[in-house]
């Protein structure tokens, strides 16, 4: 099927459409199919959230100081901050990919070229086509992980890096996870074993958020009373300003005691090819 015919019928499931985001034009390159988020995720979240920056902190001290990142792409990109964040401290624009219209159409200008495209479809241009490809909290939300894996693989250089970030233990699942769209959370031996059968090793990995522990858990207990329209609001939105400083001083603190811990909320890990 053409690229423009698969615009087209893609322009028709989303009437809204306007095929221009902020700053870049969208290449629909797939037909719209099921993705396992909540889209309402996406307005709340911003930059400046004490857990965005927390994520991009530990991201950017797991890796070595001299990394190269060479062309890159983020699958599922959402509305692109994890792409602002690199291109701001970094200076490199990257590719970003996702199957939400309306995620793409919100990504900031003065970045990388961003594409409605599903993975599986593995175009041909794109084999083993970039250095780096992100994850970041993408995997939770897939059902068949390790089919998903191998298609990510198929898109990364034999010599490239896959980074991942996924929420970590189940313990903590709660109707927050069920609503936002995901399947499991993880712990570093599942997340190997389905890293391990699609064809790639960890290189380093470390658990982050044990500060954040008490508030999954008072996430949990609470979050269930609040009405299915209100649930991912109240469990993301943005903390009062007191309580804001007080996680981002428990961020610094976590930080600068260890880069790497054995517990956590959040698991994030460095992955190459076998």
């Amino acid at each position: 099927m053409q690229d423009h015919d698969v615009r087209s019928k893609v322009m028709c499931v989303d009437s809204r459409s306007n095929t221009q985001s902020k700053g870049a034009e969208i290449v629909f390159l797939s037909l719209p199919s099921e993705y396992s988020m909540a889209d309402e995720w996406y307005e709340i979240v911003s930059d400046d959230h004490f857990w965005i920056k927390w994520r991009f902190e530990v991201l950017r001290r797991i890796l070595p100081k001299d990394y190269t990142w060479g062309e890159t792409l983020e699958i599922g990109c959402g509305n692109g901050i994890v792409i602002k964040q690199i291109r701001n401290f970094y200076g490199c624009a990257i590719a970003g990919c996702d199957l939400s219209i309306e995620a793409l159409r919100n990504v900031s200008p003065c970045f990388g070229p961003l594409y409605f495209y599903n993975i599986h479809q593995r175009r041909a241009e794109f084999e083993k086509k970039f250095s780096t490809i992100l994850l970041m909290d993408v995997l939770e939300h897939i059902k068949n992980p390790i089919h998903f894996l191998e298609s990510v693989n198929f898109h990364l250089k034999d010599s490239g890096r896959l980074i991942i970030n996924v929420p970590a233990f189940q313990f903590f699942y709660s109707a927050y996870d069920r609503i936002a769209g995901h399947v499991k959370r993880y712990n570093l031996h599942v997340l190997r074993k389905e890293l391990d059968s699609s064809g790639f090793c960890i290189d380093t990995v470390t658990y982050w958020g044990i500060s954040m522990i008490p508030l999954l858990l008072m996430r949990k207990l609470i979050i269930r009373f609040y009405p299915r329209n209100q649930i991912i609001k109240m469990g993301f939105k943005s903390p009062a300003y007191i309580v804001d400083l007080i996680l981002q001083t428990l961020m610094k603190v976590e930080l600068a005691f260890s880069q790497k811990y054995f517990i956590g909320t959040s698991l994030l890990a460095i992955v190459r090819k076998k």
